[in-house]
């Protein structure tokens, strides 16, 4: 077992804590990267019941070296967070952690993950326009990777305008500027917007879509955060109008080795890393393969 505080890496154990999540690619995604490295480390399901959370969780902190945190864990874990880097500070979400002797620190790599999916599809923000669906943690780490991105204006729409106010506030205070709208100017919004995110979890194992088919428009950019189906409705009706098209499982992989990237403290995140883990997703995961004309 890694001492912690050392720089060996040896029988190493990380897992992504939440409740429910069975269905994660997660496992597979981290321990095809071990594996592809030669590091001796194992990632796993941490599933703990919400009743049992504050009961269990020291222990899982003193079992594992990092952690990936997803529902409905994302803000319960912040009160046993010692330390957080900048980006999640700003962003005010966190889903990667790092537990040392004496610290555990939170990060987001959600960012990350999106910025490297916009360059992976050579989709360029600055000086655009970005529309996004959502306000959650999500859709957060969205709007600061669009304001870093360069994006001239980021508009924001969620079912429950007073959440979407929340974010606005908080990212006021680090001068960043979102401009909410009601959630029922979506469509207009984006049929002039350049870019559209979508951080809802609307098209998840279903053919639905937070938009209707004909806004969209060629030389447009659609991020759907969405991974299971790859190719959501969203995208599909994006895809048919001429945009640009993004699928959330680029984001989850994206995400998924900057977060290596943090445990292991080495360079991981690359596009032939990527590619790697992609191909492993597509032989294993059905619902992971893309048409043959959308491949890249």
């Amino acid at each position: 077992m890694l001492k912690r505080g050392s720089n060996a890496l040896s029988s190493v154990k990380f897992g992504l804590l939440g409740h429910k999540i069975a269905y994660s690619l997660s496992p597979l995604i981290h321990n095809t990267v071990f594996k592809l490295l030669g590091v001796d480390a194992s990632y796993e399901i941490v599933d703990i019941p919400e009743e049992v959370f504050d009961s269990e969780i020291r222990k899982v902190l003193a079992t594992y070296r990092g952690l990936n945190v997803t529902i409905p864990y994302k803000t319960r874990i912040l009160t046993y967070l010692t330390d957080q880097d900048d980006v999640a500070r700003t962003v005010g979400a966190v889903n990667t952690i790092l537990i040392t002797e004496d610290k555990v620190i939170g990060y987001n790599t959600d960012v990350r993950g999106i910025v490297e999916a916009f360059k992976l599809r050579n989709v360029d923000l600055s000086g655009r326009t970005v529309l996004i669906l959502g306000a959650g943690g999500a859709a957060r780490a969205a709007v600061y990777a669009a304001h870093i991105m360069g994006a001239s204006a980021i508009y924001v729409c969620n079912r429950t305008l007073e959440r979407a106010l929340e974010l606005k506030r908080h990212f006021e205070n680090y001068g960043i500027n979102v401009r909410v709208e009601d959630w029922d100017r979506r469509a207009e919004l984006a049929r002039v917007c350049d870019v559209v995110i979508n951080c809802t979890p609307v098209g998840t194992q279903s053919w639905d879509s937070p938009l209707p088919e004909n806004v969209f428009r060629k030389g447009q950019a659609v991020l759907d955060m969405v991974y299971r189906p790859r190719l959501t409705k969203l995208l599909n009706d994006a895809y048919r109008c001429g945009a640009i098209i993004v699928d959330g499982l680029i984001v989850l992989i994206f995400q998924a080795l900057a977060a290596d990237e943090i445990w292991l403290g080495r360079p991981v995140l690359s596009v032939d890393m990527f590619r790697h883990v992609e191909n492993v997703l597509v032989e294993h995961v059905p619902d992971c393969k893309l048409p043959e004309d959308l491949r890249t």
